[in-house]
């Protein structure tokens, strides 16, 4: 964090610097910040749990005195620092996308803190700090080997339900990015149903929306699943069947989804970022 944090009860895209470093927390976490950036919590070397790693980038669980968890977001090295000039992060974008997200009703974590530190306008590295979710599980589940893999029922509730998020967000005029199942959370409720979160929503975008730009969202999802087309085919019915702003038609969309699976996608393909 920088020594003038910003505190306030809302994150705004405003408080964006580009030539300098600056960062933000949320009012009531502010001091909590403060204190585990003091304790060194938020090193990859430090006393935290690490849930996620690739050679670029990290993400901690890290212990607050607040009777929760939260996840810590950053990075080991950011490449390609040049790309950050005049342009913010992808934890600032994240962020951004956070409070919009929320502000249109999707579920996603609560933001709690984020920032950039700079050498004028050279990006060094950036976080963001969200309230870790208890008790979800993501879309990995349904993916090879995961505990889920031949349980079908189970996977077509989760992606119908996400699916009618994604409709909601095309809806708006937005791009997913992401639309990944280790994006996807859920958890499954005991009265029955399974409650949802979206992560990671840097490359959330509004967009013209064409309906390759469609197919490239659902397919994201699609190309790490093990779905037969007849079940392809049911799934994005429920997605068109969900959407309130049409661009498209069922004959249409599974013409290009099933032409662009054929061609570019490889079934069960490795997640690698």
């Amino acid at each position: 964090m920088t020594k003038d944090c910003q505190a306030t009860p809302v994150f705004s895209p405003p408080v964006f610097r580009t030539l300098r470093s600056w960062s933000w927390a949320r009012s009531d976490f502010a001091d909590e910040f403060r204190r585990l950036s003091d304790a060194g919590a938020f090193r990859p070397d430090g006393p935290s749990e690490t849930i996620w790693r690739t050679r670029a980038k990290f993400v901690l669980r890290v212990k607050t005195s607040l009777g929760f968890d939260v996840a810590y977001k950053s990075f080991f090295e950011v490449k390609n620092v040049h790309h950050y000039l005049l342009r913010q992060s992808p934890c600032a974008a994240e962020a951004a996308n956070y409070a919009l997200l929320a502000d249109f009703g999707f579920p996603l974590p609560d933001l709690l803190a984020t920032g950039e530190l700079r050498c004028g306008p050279l990006l060094k590295n950036a976080f963001m700090v969200s309230r870790f979710v208890e008790g979800f599980r993501n879309g990995l589940d349904f993916f090879k080997e995961g505990i889920y893999t031949n349980d079908e029922p189970l996977l077509k509730e989760f992606c119908r339900a996400h699916l009618a998020l994604l409709a909601k967000l095309h809806d708006r005029g937005y791009a997913h990015g992401g639309f990944t199942p280790a994006n996807l959370l859920y958890r499954r409720e005991p009265g029955g149903g399974m409650k949802l979160c979206w992560v990671d929503v840097a490359e959330c975008s509004r967009s013209p929306l064409t309906v390759p730009m469609i197919a490239d969202d659902i397919i994201r999802l699609f190309r790490y699943l093990k779905l037969s087309p007849a079940v392809r085919r049911e799934l994005e019915a429920a997605y068109l069947e969900a959407v309130k702003v049409p661009r498209t038609n069922a004959d249409e969309l599974y013409g290009v989804l099933e032409k662009r699976i054929a061609t570019r996608l490889k079934p069960w393909a490795v997640m690698t970022e």
